[in-house]
């Protein structure tokens, strides 16, 4: 192949060969540079790397992100969204174009943990994971606690040891977990899955003692927000200091300012329980005491309804009645004791005088005799005035009102509180009380009927 030379002094360079010289002196020139600029034409292939362009008011950088360095990233790169980027410029070299290779990036303005805070605790909240319906409650008097924290903390000797103090048969279980590095965040969640996995826990508390937002950040990951939403143990959260707040306190069923804060939640002091329960059994026999007095009442005033003094009036007639048919059984026998007394003190007084043995055994015999007779004739009378009061009682039982109304029937009163018989006692547009067999109606008539119901509206 023949190929003219140019004509003039300069070397001759291939496309490759400048190229490479290019990206040479740009890699050399402008190594570990920070760019700021604001992401767009955004792209994120399944392979895990990240393609944009960095711009500003005048120009653009095309710039990529390999998974590598896009795995540290704690935030979700967006378009539109300000960032300053560290990396080397290059040169891609099938299409000839200059580009930033990034090795790290953050939002301009804020931290990328906050920024990765901030778009995770929105992206949560989305899907209801903070929302008050799907907490759960603690139970008022746990047996088993379940521990996901370090072994080797201050925060689980505090827990413990006002565990412990409160209720010193509380079982309680340590699942070990970093609580700070990278692996950490994958632990946390692990523990949560196994305590759940376990059973038997009352409560989990999950959480660790201050630091910086760096060293709480495992407790800010979705894996331990997603672990501790799908728990079905309550889960306390007790991350750092009252100040501080994670991920883990909104998605928990309870947040706790400190781990020692924690323990106290879940176990109430022994005594303020005992307090309680005296509290509410106080309450009990108060209520207890007025729903008998508001009892005894009610039946009071029915007692005094007219349909009752009624039929009590008629009881009471017909125990007065027994009292004076006892009275007077009691009177005359009385009065014969005395008068068979007065005729065995003249008999006493005849033996006395003639002193005849026989005629006062015989004497004695028909006293013997008339006193059984008194009392045969005392207890047959008795007899007969129960037998004659029972009946009354039954036929009292029977001609009751209340028999009748329990089985469907009223009785009708006029606003004068006359018992109505017959249709003609009231006249059209007449007030009435219905006295049913439990409660009371008021209706007023509409219209009267000489041998028909009549009919009335409440």
């Amino acid at each position: 192949m023949i190929r003219s030379e140019p004509t003039g002094k300069g070397k001759v360079y291939s496309v490759c060969e400048l190229t490479k010289q290019i990206k040479l002196h740009l890699e050399k020139e402008y190594f570990n540079v920070w760019v700021a600029g604001e992401i767009s034409n955004l792209k994120q292939p399944s392979s895990g790397h990240v393609y944009f362009t960095l711009k500003d008011q005048s120009s653009q950088l095309p710039a990529v992100m390999f998974r590598s360095s896009r795995r540290l990233l704690k935030f979700q790169p967006e378009d539109g969204m300000a960032v300053v980027a560290r990396g080397n410029v290059t040169v891609y070299e099938p299409r000839g174009a200059y580009q930033l290779l990034v090795e790290w990036m953050e939002p301009r303005g804020k931290g990328a943990l906050q920024a990765a805070f901030e778009q995770l605790k929105e992206k949560l909240d989305k899907e209801g994971l903070f929302a008050h319906e799907r907490k759960k409650p603690l139970p008022l008097l746990p047996q088993r606690i379940g521990i996901v924290t370090s072994p080797t903390g201050a925060a689980v000797r505090d827990i413990c040891r006002i565990l412990h103090r409160r209720f010193p048969n509380l079982e309680i279980v340590l699942y070990p977990a970093q609580v700070q590095g990278d692996l950490a965040a994958a632990e946390i969640a692990k523990g949560v899955l196994v305590l759940n996995r376990l059973g038997g826990f009352d409560a989990l508390i999950v959480g660790r003692g201050g630091g910086s937002l760096e060293d709480l950040w495992p407790f800010n990951e979705e894996s331990v927000a997603r672990a501790i939403a799908a728990s079905e143990i309550p889960v306390i959260s007790a991350v750092g200091h009252e100040v501080d707040y994670t991920i883990a306190d909104f998605v928990a069923d309870v947040r706790a300012p400190t781990p020692s804060a924690a323990a106290e939640i879940v176990v109430s002091r022994k005594d303020a329980f005992e307090e309680r329960v005296n509290w509410l059994g106080k309450r009990v026999g108060q209520a207890t005491r007025q729903r008998m007095l508001t009892l005894k009442n009610e039946v009071n005033r029915l007692g005094e309804h007219k349909a009752f003094l009624a039929v009590r009036h008629s009881i009471e007639m017909a125990a007065q009645r027994l009292d004076d048919a006892h009275y007077r059984a009691t009177a005359t026998i009385e009065r014969r004791v005395l008068a068979f007394r007065s005729e065995l003190d003249t008999a006493s007084r005849r033996l006395e005088a003639v002193r005849i043995d026989r005629q006062m055994s015989e004497s004695r015999t028909k006293l013997r005799y008339l006193d059984s007779r008194l009392f045969a004739v005392q207890k047959a009378y008795l007899a007969t005035a129960h037998q004659k009061l029972g009946r009354s009682a039954a036929q009292l039982e029977a001609l009751s009102p209340l028999a009748v109304l329990g089985r469907g029937y009223s009785l009708a009163w006029d606003d004068k509180g006359v018992l109505i018989r017959v249709a003609s006692q009231v006249q059209t547009g007449a007030p009435l009380r219905l006295t049913l067999h439990r409660g009371e109606l008021d209706c007023r008539v509409e219209r009267t009927r000489s041998d028909k119901r009549m009919k009335t509206t409440s």
